[in-house]
């Protein structure tokens, strides 16, 4: 039977982070991590139209292939037949898609729910299938920081997490935190949490470890716990939650020094948040167990350590905007809400850094400023509030410090080629090392081969690639996320070209249809013969147009124009003849041996004894082919000809006045047969087995179905995501 939940059971024992886990406490893992495929959907939100869903995507997805020391790799399917697809359900699907209708059936009326991870898997925690699905339909999404519109890099980087295995973070600023606002986007960037527990899940290489047993007082276990490592620097590190026997493991630690200490999660995370019923004891206050080396690459137990007893005091409420982002160099105010923040409190910072100065304390919050030195390192710092009573209450990971945002001020050149291989210059404000930058379909990464180069804080150089035509956004995203752009700043320009204009001339009362080959043709452009716009043109490749001509004047040679939307134009040649275009109806016989010497007769119309007849030319250019022999006027609707030798196949047959160059085409008009032609085959069939609930499951006891969900923190409302 299936099973819905949206958190599994906790495990008898739980590694770094919170992982999504069986109800026989497996926890949830891909059997070739290696190799995870992801595809995502062409369409997208029905709020972007530029397609730029997909770079956000994308970027997600590198922020977790790039995760140090974890073996999980996510490969896009990028075929066009995989991203047009929208059976997300199926098995050997694993799909990004924007439901924009709730035909998913994950997103009741009214609910809160932004965006949603189902995952499969067996009963020993194999994941079978995994699928990401945005709520399209009650939420609006931006790739632009377009106001009160979630941000789809955000999101992903997010939901992917689930997709690997991932429950919630108990982290204030981690990417796994259960809320989002339309405010924020520094979930895009990993915190160490997120990376310690893609390490543990799939590990890459050997970390050390630190072990204990959180008990109480009266020496009984602490089920639940929020147990945190923080370095040397003062920045948390790693995290796990306790077991019902209160037994904890911090996996994925260099060696070095760590402070450790336990919390419990009662706000802004709480048990409501992880995946499924868990035994989540608060009954106690944040404890500091001491420092702790880890000398090697290997599991060092800290013994038992205790808590404290329990406070009303409590620091961030799902009302605060998490995580509260503190800029290099700069001092910001902030407000926190919580419980007991009576005056003569006292607020710490982990980083000895970063400057707190309390402003008021009013029970329910307490305001303060914040001061960031300009050579503070980036990443998270936890905020500690004590009351007079020495009880202490520690917002993990709540604050995160960040570089200024990154301004662009000019590209050069401004524009150039869509077939890419323009050397750009990028100048601004505020570049950092990590860097990238997205111009239109395209990441360009720092320091990796086709990416891009961080000259110095104000100049990044790249080479274009072949991008579609157009005016693009030129955006810089820091490592942390985030960004600055420059909208507009750069043209990728289609710059057509005419190789061939086939036939050279036409009928000037109209009709005749031509062919114009070259390149770079845009959809939606415009021909025009003499200062005529052609009002029957096909476009039926950036290589090829189909034009029906509109009537002329006879004479020439006119000017045949091409002009792609943004103006880029190509000419060739064309003339109009008072005489009408030769037409080719049938061949009688339509096939003959490939050495030739066919009798054929030719029936059309407007023949002329000026006229020639090929086998096998292009139809598209009238290049190429073979002249027929033994020509015979026989009036203007019959010619009669030899047939020349051509290999075997359908082959065309064209009659083209050699006085005009008017031409009448019949593509794959005959049929050359080679002597030694015969054949035979064999036939694959594709077999499935029978209807199954299962879903592809066979040979395991079970499956069940995991609802990874991200919440929208709202101040009037909760809105959810799964």
């Amino acid at each position: 039977m299936l099973t819905v939940a949206c958190a599994a059971a906790l495990a008898p024992s739980l590694d770094a982070h919170v992982r999504l886990i069986t109800s026989q406490g497996y926890e949830l893992r891909w059997g070739i991590p290696a190799k995870i495929s992801i595809v995502i959907n062409q369409t997208g939100s029905d709020n972007i139209t530029d397609g730029s869903h997909v770079t956000a995507i994308q970027n997600a997805i590198r922020a977790w292939n790039q995760a140090p020391g974890s073996a999980a790799r996510l490969i896009e399917n990028t075929s066009a037949a995989q991203r047009a697809r929208t059976d997300w359900p199926n098995d050997n699907l694993h799909l990004v898609y924007f439901d924009e209708n709730g035909s998913s059936g994950y997103f009741p009326n009214g609910t809160g729910i932004v965006a949603i991870t189902p995952v499969w898997f067996t009963a020993s925690g194999v994941i079978s299938d995994a699928d990401i699905l945005f709520n399209g339909r009650d939420f609006n999404f931006t790739t632009r920081g377009a106001y009160g519109c979630f941000d789809v890099q955000d999101i992903a980087t997010h939901e992917i997490g689930h997709l690997l295995g991932l429950d919630h973070s108990g982290w204030a600023g981690a990417t796994m935190y259960p809320y989002v606002d339309t405010t924020i986007i520094l979930h895009r960037s990993l915190s160490m949490d997120d990376v310690c527990g893609l390490r543990a899940a799939y590990p890459s290489t050997n970390f050390g470890s630190l072990s204990g047993v959180v008990r109480r007082s009266n020496d009984s276990f602490v089920e639940g716990a929020h147990v945190v490592a923080r370095d040397a620097f003062g920045r948390p590190f790693a995290a796990s939650l306790t077991s019902s026997l209160g037994f904890f493991t911090l996996r994925g630690l260099p060696v070095g020094d760590y402070t450790v200490y336990a919390t419990p999660l009662d706000q802004p995370v709480s048990a409501h948040n992880l995946s499924g019923p868990h035994g989540i004891q608060t009954n106690f206050q944040t404890t500091v167990f001491g420092s702790y080396s880890v000398p090697t690459l290997a599991n060092k137990s800290i013994g038992n350590v205790s808590v404290a007893a329990d406070t009303t005091l409590a620091l961030g409420r799902t009302t605060d905007d998490f995580p509260l982002r503190c800029i290099l160099g700069r001092t910001r105010a902030v407000t926190l809400h919580g419980a007991g923040l009576a005056p003569g409190s006292t607020l710490e910072c982990s980083d000895p850094g970063v400057t707190i100065t309390p402003i008021a304390w009013n029970w329910s919050q307490v305001s303060f400023d914040v001061t960031i030195p300009p050579d503070a390192a980036v990443g998270h710092v936890d905020l500690t509030a004590v009351n007079a009573s020495g009880e202490r209450s520690t917002l993990v990971a709540g604050l995160e410090i960040t570089p200024p945002d990154p301004t662009v001020t000019s590209v050069t050149p401004s524009r150039g080629s869509i077939h890419g291989g323009e050397f750009l210059t990028i100048r601004g404000t505020n570049f950092g090392r990590g860097a990238q930058v997205v111009l239109g379909a395209k990441v360009y990464d720092e320091g990796v081969s086709g990416g891009c180069t961080v000259v110095d804080s104000t100049t990044i150089q790249l080479t274009t690639v072949r991008n579609a035509f157009g005016v693009r956004d030129v955006i810089v995203i820091d490592k942390s996320g985030v960004e600055g752009r420059l909208a507009n700043g750069y043209e990728f320009r289609a710059v057509p070209s005419i190789t061939t204009v086939f036939p050279s001339s036409g009928y000037a009362a109209g009709g005749t249809v031509l062919v114009i080959r070259g390149q770079d043709f845009i959809e939606g452009c415009t021909v025009s013969i003499d200062g005529v716009v052609q009002t029957a043109v096909q476009f039926a490749s950036s290589s090829k147009l189909v034009v029906t001509t509109s009537p002329g004047i006879p004479g020439g040679p006119y000017d045949v124009e091409v002009r792609n939307p943004l103006n880029e134009t190509a000419n060739a040649l064309f003339m109009y003849w008072s005489d009408p275009d030769p037409i080719v109806q049938s061949l009688d016989p339509a096939s003959g041996p490939s050495e030739g010497g066919s009798v054929v007769t030719v029936h059309g119309a407007n023949f002329t004894a000026t006229c020639d007849v090929y086998f096998g030319a292009d139809p598209d250019t009238g290049l190429g082919g073979a002249l027929a022999g033994g020509f015979e006027f026989i009036d203007a609707d019959t010619l009669r000809v030899v047939a020349p030798a051509f290999a075997g196949g359908a082959r065309s047959v064209i009659v083209r006045d050699a006085f005009s160059n008017q031409a009448g085409v019949a593509a794959a008009a005959f049929e050359y047969q080679s002597p030694d032609k015969g054949g035979g085959g064999c036939a694959m069939v594709r077999t499935t087995g029978g209807d199954s609930p299962f879903r592809g499951a066979s040979g395991f006891a079970a499956i069940a179905l995991a609802c990874a969900w991200l919440a929208w923190r709202a101040r009037a409302a909760r809105h959810e995501i799964a």
